[in-house]
């Protein structure tokens, strides 16, 4: 949820799922911030994931018959040139075109490029080289959604779900179906994240803020307090390391609680936006 403050991303595993990640609030008041969650609330836009799963465990397979250059462009890669490691898997596609790993990763790094349609193709043609390939149709369904092509995204997404489900998975799919409108379908795939992730913060808020939306206090005000918790948890870790503070303010969900304490829940949330 985008607030007063600065944006936590993960640019080692890059989540195409339009979500943006809150941050501490330092500064005005919690009024403010929670007027601000409710906006995000309200357009549907979701949080990325404080501890992204790795997609080792999706089917990503590496072999030694790959170019050098395939090599020479992950080396690049883990150095942070990404331009570099873009150029090096150009000429590794060029040698071995229908290399799943290399036209995967010239994917992803396109993607991070901002080269968004080019990255597209090339999941597009990993999967026509090998349909069950996870991380591809994982990856081509999160940009599909966020680009507004919805179900086709979904399908991509149940795909990966299907054939080599991770938290991460879960709660992308299940963000996506409430997208489309699926409540059931998202509390279902965000319960699923939690089971293989039980300290999925952002998993647990959101589907607290679904079950609000549904009406269901108990449950809303039992996943939001298990999202607040895990949330101070991180702010706390982040603060004895001295590395700042890059996760949402608990207070923030606190007031949303209070919210729904006080009867208003979601109307509350709305009606600050208004007031705005």
């Amino acid at each position: 949820m985008k607030m007063a403050f600065s944006s936590f991303t993960v640019p080692a595993l890059e989540s195409p799922i339009a979500g943006i990640k809150s941050t501490l609030f330092k500064t005005g008041t919690v009024a403010t911030a929670v007027m601000v969650v409710v906006t995000l609330i309200c357009v549907g836009i979701w949080v990325t994931p404080l501890q992204i799963p790795s997609l080792s465990q999706l089917h990503l397979p590496v072999g030694n018959g790959l170019p050098a250059t395939y090599h020479q462009a992950m080396q690049l890669r883990q150095q942070g040139d990404l331009i570099g490691a873009l150029n090096y898997l150009e000429q590794a596609a060029i040698a071995s075109p229908q290399a799943v790993p290399v036209l995967y990763e010239l994917g992803r790094a396109e993607f991070q490029l901002s080269q968004v349609e080019d990255a597209i193709a090339h999941y597009r043609e990993a999967l026509a080289q090998d349909p069950d390939h996870a991380a591809s149709a994982y990856r081509l369904g999160s940009i599909l959604v966020t680009l507004g092509s919805v179900d086709e995204g979904i399908e991509y997404l149940q795909h990966s779900v299907a054939v080599a489900p991770t938290a991460l998975t879960y709660y992308d799919l299940g963000i996506s179906l409430g997208r489309r409108g699926d409540r059931q379908g998202e509390i279902e795939n965000l319960k699923q994240a939690i089971a293989l992730q039980p300290d999925y913060a952002d998993a647990h808020l959101n589907l607290g803020i679904t079950y609000a939306r549904l009406n269901d206090v108990p449950h809303a005000k039992q996943s939001l307090q298990i999202a607040r918790d895990l949330y101070q948890e991180e702010i706390e870790k982040l603060e004895h390391a001295h590395l700042g503070q890059n996760s949402l303010d608990a207070r923030i969900i606190d007031q949303m609680i209070a919210a729904l304490d006080s009867g208003c829940g979601v109307q509350c949330w709305q009606q600050g936006v208004h007031g705005a």
